[in-house]
């Protein structure tokens, strides 16, 4: 059977003989790999109106697809905007959130040492560019260190921020020493009021809830919920 005569796959549009036979030369293996006659065919039927448009004016199809693309991240953003968090604002405030800069060293030197409670603790590179891990051992406990999360290098804000994908979901965050200072109470290396005894009170600015609320859960043993709390005066 001629190889002329070979049927194309689907989704082929041209069959690469190099592996079929043998050329002789250069010219032999072009043309029975690329069907010059039909695609000088095909030219000419694009070109029988004249130049067609996206050869003069490429720009204008280039901001069209731009604008095309766009138009359909928009259809994709409010596709998936069911899925984002219900404070995402507040948590993406940079302005609001990228405050009160402090040092790693420096969160670590309060950690260790002030008048309310000195803990005992040290820091392990994780692998993470930019992270380390703190180690603590716990009040009342001796020779056993306990992880309790990752800590941002060089430098935290007081508050974490949000990062977003391309489609405004939740895609990281940068961590604040706040939220350091919540694993510390969590995992039981200090209290609320040492905590708050040795880095301050935390600002009642309802862009910072997500700490109150969870220092409330940790405080009461359970999550919080707007339906069991509505209508009853909660202190966080």
């Amino acid at each position: 059977m001629s190889f002329h005569n070979r049927h194309v796959a689907p989704g082929q549009n041209k069959v690469d003989l190099r592996n079929t036979r043998a050329a002789s030369d250069e010219e032999e293996l072009f043309t029975h790999y690329h069907d010059i006659p039909t695609t000088q065919a095909s030219i000419q039927e694009m070109l029988a109106g004249g130049t067609p448009d996206w050869v003069k004016r490429p720009q204008e199809f280039k901001n069209f697809a731009r604008e095309s693309m766009q138009r359909e991240k928009e259809i994709s953003d409010e596709m998936v905007e069911r899925y984002q968090m219900d404070d995402q604002e507040d948590l993406t405030n940079a302005k609001a959130r990228m405050v009160n800069p402090m040092s790693t060293d420096e969160f670590i030197r309060k950690l260790r040492v002030n008048a309310v409670c000195p803990i005992k603790c040290f820091t392990v590179y994780n692998g993470l560019p930019g992270t380390i891990g703190l180690w603590c051992i716990p009040p009342k406990v001796t020779g056993r260190a306990r992880y309790v999360c990752y800590v941002r290098t060089p430098a935290m804000y007081e508050w974490s921020l949000l990062l977003l994908d391309k489609h405004n979901l939740p895609a990281g965050e940068l961590r604040g020493w706040r939220t350091v200072l919540a694993e510390l109470i969590k995992n039981e290396i200090l209290t609320e009021w040492q905590a708050h005894q040795i880095f301050g009170n935390p600002s009642g600015n309802k862009c910072f809830r997500r700490y109150r609320q969870t220092l409330w859960e940790l405080r009461n043993g359970k999550r919080y919920t707007e339906e069991e709390l509505a209508g009853k005066e909660v202190q966080m």
